[in-house]
């Protein structure tokens, strides 16, 4: 009988994995990893705003058993590539590989995740990058106003605080409070270990066992788990900041539906019809095609477990500016007030279903967010599954979502000008 495509279990010490096994000869000789731990820059305690990221850099900085040329050359010297990036929620450490190197990679992955150093002379090093880094995007409106807006829109709440840290507390950041945040958070049962390489099932769990079993967490002791406390609800607000920019940045949104909500898939939906990657969305055809007042209008949801948020971006002259806004209303007030026709409906769902399609045909993306289902719900849908929810979306539970959501009493703003 032939192997099923996925294989999903739990080792002893309560880390999952998950196996993906390409049917095909494609990419046989290649094989994408990832180490996705439950932990991000929300769990952070107030005075350790940007340790979640520091550790992030300094997990390539050198481990127990490898130094920090050792940590980045043992791939690369192979022509595999190794990442990682922080999030609200998570920190993932990725890898993509030949199929020989497969447990090297697992091998230090562990490592990195379980056994760094966290080395002074190479934090004192590292905060300095950062810090630049932090420099380096202040100069950039068109990020910087995503960060301002979610501090604004999750104020009080560790949700709003942006991903690379505060300049201060980066500069007083010390070795043990980098410890105890991985001694708290990088626990086996917080970890999924998500894998696409063509091998037998049987074969990848004896290396999962083999390098992920005995691990029991990082250092002794490490700080208590800190409860996730969803956000407030916060004023409304419509601001506008004066900064010396070329161009006007708007962004529109507000609070949008959390990982747990059956509705997300429904306002995801209308996100990508408003204004998602394709060409012709409906903000850009208006917007971009037919007005020509803008180079870049997106719109973007992004849930979280206790919260969400929607945003709606664009970018233009000053003088296009309450053009520009008017439009968006006039779209967002006719998702609220008509129906998608049968039509509408019927290519809005094909569109959607093909992008997932093709997105999924990237291997990397795929298994990561097959990790963060885990992390989140236990299990996870197939791209079939996903088509099949879809489908079944109507148009009155589309509208329901758009005069919920988009709500003019709902809607908050911040511009820079």
């Amino acid at each position: 009988m032939a192997e099923k495509e996925f294989d999903t279990f739990t080792l002893p010490n309560g880390l999952r994995c998950v196996h993906r096994r390409p049917f095909g000869g494609r990419a046989a000789a290649v094989a994408h990893i990832a180490l996705t731990i439950g932990a991000g820059t929300r769990d952070e305690a107030d005075d350790q705003h940007g340790v979640a990221h520091l550790v992030e850099h300094l997990m390539f900085k050198g481990t127990e058993r490898r130094s920090a040329y050792q940590v980045n050359s043992l791939l690369e010297n192979a022509g595999g590539e190794l990442n990682a990036f922080t999030t609200k929620e998570e920190t993932v450490i990725h890898a993509t590989l030949l199929r020989s190197e497969l447990a090297k990679g697992m091998d230090l992955l562990a490592d990195m995740a379980f056994r760094s150093r966290f080395d002074e002379r190479e934090l004192d090093k590292e905060r300095e990058v950062i810090i630049d880094e932090i420099n380096s995007y202040k100069d950039s409106p068109a990020e910087l106003i995503f960060d301002e807006f979610e501090e604004l829109l999750f104020a009080g709440s560790p949700l709003g605080r942006n991903i690379l840290g505060s300049k201060r507390n980066l500069k007083r950041a010390t070795r043990q409070q980098l410890v105890d945040y991985v001694g708290g958070y990088y626990r086996p049962e917080q970890v999924v270990f998500s894998a696409s390489v063509q091998m037998p099932h049987g074969r990848f769990r004896e290396l999962c066992e083999c390098y992920f079993g005995s691990l029991t967490g990082n250092h002794s002791g490490g700080v208590a788990l800190r409860p996730r406390v969803a956000p407030e609800r916060q004023p409304l607000f419509r601001l506008t900041r004066h900064k010396n920019t070329y161009q006007t940045h708007c962004l529109m949104g507000g609070y949008g539906y959390d990982l747990h909500d059956p509705k997300r898939m429904w306002l995801a939906f209308l996100i990508n019809l408003l204004g998602g990657p394709s060409s012709v969305s409906r903000l850009n055809m208006q917007l971009r095609e037919k007005h020509a007042l803008t180079y870049n209008v997106e719109a973007g949801y992004v849930p979280y477990c206790d919260s969400g948020l929607y945003t709606i971006y664009l970018g233009c002259d000053k003088e296009k500016l309450e053009r520009s806004i008017e439009l968006v209303q006039a779209e967002l007030r006719k998702l609220r007030e008509e129906k998608l026709s049968t039509a509408q409906l019927a290519r809005a769902k094909k569109q959607f279903i093909g992008q997932m399609a093709i997105a999924s045909d990237n291997t990397e993306n795929l298994m990561l967010g097959v990790a963060k289902s885990l992390l989140v719900y236990g299990s996870f849908d197939s791209t079939a599954e996903i088509a099949a929810k879809i489908q079944a979306i109507t148009a009155e539970e589309l509208q329901d979502v758009a005069q919920e959501i988009f709500a003019e009493e709902n809607q908050y703003s911040l511009i820079y000008q």
